[in-house]
């Protein structure tokens, strides 16, 4: 199976060689899919994308670098899916982020999940054993904001139970290929869930896995009241309101 990486980056030279180089052990260790990494870079002013250069010269195919004026993470996912879709063509597409949230060590299972017959695979905090480590009270309250009352009460989104994770498998045939990448106006954060609905009118076999989600040991997050990061995050948090609103309308067929 063909399989293309999204990772969407912002100042992370901290975290973003040693994704890479975890990345490129585990297409070593399994062969039989044909792996490429995409790092969708927003200019970062701190490096990344030099960094990701030097890995390009080494690892040639295996690494593609996307570049572009940063307009907020969602606007970063869609140019990296239009990417894969457009020039990369593969058979699955996996999320995830730079900063080792995520262990990628669960990219082959999620795949193997997708070779199993399901048509997107979401590492979940939300399911069996799931759970996070090293938030603070206030991101918890947050997420359980942004995740309970305004995705599953208030949007209506429950094929599944975490919706703004970033790592995802996505089959690419039937599934992603009938996604209107050009319609997808999200600029934020919101763009998770808002993708989960999209992908709900299309196919009905998602599958949770329970994950660990860990909070960053390098670098800044971009999710907090952070005042670097300030105004996106308010204009995120709008946003994924708003989204959360023109889901429920369009599931009860309200044009607006």
């Amino acid at each position: 199976m063909r399989v293309v990486v999204i990772i969407p980056t912002y100042n992370e030279k901290e975290n973003i060689a040693l994704m890479l180089d975890a990345l490129i052990k585990i297409a070593a260790s399994n062969k039989s899919d044909s792996y490429k990494f995409l790092v969708v870079d927003d200019n970062s002013p701190d490096g990344t994308g030099e960094i990701v250069k030097k890995f390009k010269f080494k690892y040639k195919s295996k690494i593609e670098l996307l570049t572009g004026k940063k307009e907020g993470l969602g606007e970063a996912m869609i140019r990296g899916y239009e990417y894969c879709l457009g020039k990369l063509k593969p058979d699955a597409v996996v999320s995830t982020e730079a900063d080792f949230a995520y262990d990628p060590k669960y990219i082959p299972f999620s795949i193997n999940k997708i070779k199993e017959g399901y048509d997107v695979v979401i590492a979940s905090r939300h399911v069996a054993k799931g759970e996070t480590q090293g938030w603070t009270l206030n991101r918890k309250i947050n997420h359980w904001i942004a995740n309970k009352f305004f995705a599953t009460w208030i949007a209506g989104v429950t094929e599944v139970h975490d919706h703004n994770g970033a790592f995802r498998a996505i089959r690419v045939k039937g599934v992603l290929e009938r996604i209107n990448f050009k319609k997808l106006k999200v600029m934020g954060f919101g763009f998770f869930n808002y993708f989960l609905f999209k992908l709900s009118r299309v196919t009905d076999k998602f599958y949770e896995f329970p994950v660990t989600y860990k909070f960053r040991t390098r670098g800044e997050s971009k999710v907090s009241f952070n005042p670097k990061y300030l105004n996106t995050y308010l204009h995120d948090v709008f946003e994924y309101i708003k989204l959360s609103l023109m889901i429920r309308t369009e599931k009860m067929g309200i044009k607006i």
